[in-house]
């Protein structure tokens, strides 16, 4: 199937939503964490110097590629954090963005002659291959698979946005981490789906692969590793989603980016860098107050596509705009902006409080009402351009969430919202499609969250 065509399959309208379920079937509910039967490497306790926000995106100091910073790296790109107890139930987050906390990417590092998968439920590596040669010389490369099962539980066919959004997120949270350490890492266009055999109602898709700058990979070397395939399986029953597996196999990406020349500005934060990083929480809803006017550009000029993270991954192809409802912004009228982000362009559609319409248009929720602003993201794209529009809505809203957390404020993520009230009613365009939804505001405290080390 192709994109555009799951896409308007798996639409949303106020009289009809996407196929599911329609309940959540708690019995076979996938397991959160993929566990292989392999050699454990426990990764030891980062060592991290505080870093000021700036440093999210300026160049830093470059830290060896070893075991400890490799720890590091994923500490803060991909670890537990946190844990959300409510009465007897409790659940562990992360501190990468996913829908419904449901995580359906996973996570291997290539280093020196092994093979590792990340296992965050334990922090540890698992070695699930080794070579009696040299896999990757001088840097580590990063393989990003998805398992659609783990959305599609919950979520039904519209499961696959889902898990390319949550991609998008974990890229741009690894180039953040990364920059941390001083390195730069890069999309590489790689190839390395033959490694991860396919299980019935459990596929495991390859999806990106990035890699350490001058890290001389060995593809001959990969191409002959034997991984372990055993592992613990993930749920009891699988309701497959064909539309899902239909379409993830035709979906293209093309090595192809644009960068704006416009220098980046900063609004001092009193968070160092891995204070914002740690600290980001998903909104869990809004205490209707004002933003500043200084803020709310602060925050959108952050999502240019520059040539610093996390965008000089050089995945995204820069297609992203957004619809903006402002509802509570000091200086700036309510009402429906649109932001062209390749042209930089923040314009009017119309005035007037659309706070009520935009809490419909996202499916009720009152994330879009109570917000200082929400943002729908639109693009307009053909089938080979999907992938990569998805990835970069999610980088996107990790942006936005790392600028809420600076900003003493926060960010809440929206999968749920009307397509065409955004495409067809606010913007008259048939031709543009909407990706995903983004709030921001003053948030109601999350009483659930416990901290961990």
């Amino acid at each position: 199937m192709k994109a555009l065509e799951y896409h308007e399959i798996t639409k949303h309208h106020p009289n009809r939503f996407a196929k599911s379920l329609g309940y959540l079937d708690w019995e076979n509910q996938p397991l959160p964490y993929k566990t292989y039967k392999a050699p454990i490497l426990k990764l030891p306790k980062p060592t991290i110097k505080p870093l000021p926000y700036t440093a999210l995106y300026s160049k830093n100091e470059f830290s060896p590629i070893n075991i400890q910073n490799i720890s590091a790296l994923l500490r803060y790109s991909a670890a537990i954090n946190a844990k959300k107890v409510y009465g007897p139930s409790s659940w562990y987050v992360r501190v990468n963005p996913s829908s419904g906390n449901l995580h359906p990417e996973e996570i291997y590092i290539f280093y020196k002659n092994s093979m590792y998968h990340f296992n965050p439920s334990v922090f540890a590596l698992e070695e699930i291959a080794v070579s009696e040669e040299i896999l990757v010389e001088d840097g580590i490369l990063i393989a990003l698979t998805s398992i659609p099962l783990r959305e599609s539980w919950k979520y039904g066919e519209r499961a696959l946005r889902y898990s390319l959004l949550d991609l998008g997120h974990l890229i741009a949270a690894i180039r953040f981490s990364s920059n941390l350490l001083g390195w730069e890492v890069e999309f590489d266009d790689i190839d390395l789906g033959f490694l991860f055999e396919r299980f019935e109602g459990e596929e495991e898709f390859f999806e990106a692969a990035l890699k350490t700058k001058n890290a001389k990979i060995n593809i001959n070397a990969i191409k002959n590793l034997n991984p372990i395939k055993e592992y613990k399986p993930l749920a009891k029953e699988k309701v497959k989603w064909d539309v899902i597996y239909k379409t993830i196999t035709n979906l293209k990406m093309k090595k192809e980016f644009n960068f704006t020349n416009t220098p980046i500005h900063f609004k001092p934060s009193p968070f160092n860098a891995y204070e914002i990083i740690d600290n980001r929480r998903s909104a869990l809803g809004f205490i209707p107050s004002f933003l500043s006017k200084e803020d709310f550009f602060d925050i959108l000029d952050k999502t240019l596509q520059r040539n610093l993270p996390p965008f000089d991954v050089k995945i995204t192809l820069n297609k992203v705009d957004f619809v903006i409802f402002v509802n509570r912004v000091d200086g700036i009228e309510s009402g429906i902006y649109y932001f062209d982000r390749k042209n930089e362009k923040f314009s009017l559609i119309q005035k007037g409080d659309f706070s009520t319409a935009s809490k419909f248009i996202n499916c009720n929720q009152d994330l879009g009402k109570d917000s200082a602003f929400t943002i729908n993201m639109v693009a307009r794209i053909d089938d080979n351009e999907y992938k990569q529009s998805m990835i970069e809505a999610g980088m996107i809203g990790q942006v936005l969430y790392l600028e809420a957390e600076a900003k003493g404020i926060r960010g809440c993520g929206i999968g749920c919202f009307f397509d065409d009230l955004i495409t067809k009613e606010i913007l008259n365009d048939k031709s543009a499609i909407a990706l995903c939804g983004f709030s921001i505001g003053a948030p109601l405290v999350d009483e659930r969250i416990i901290k961990l080390d």
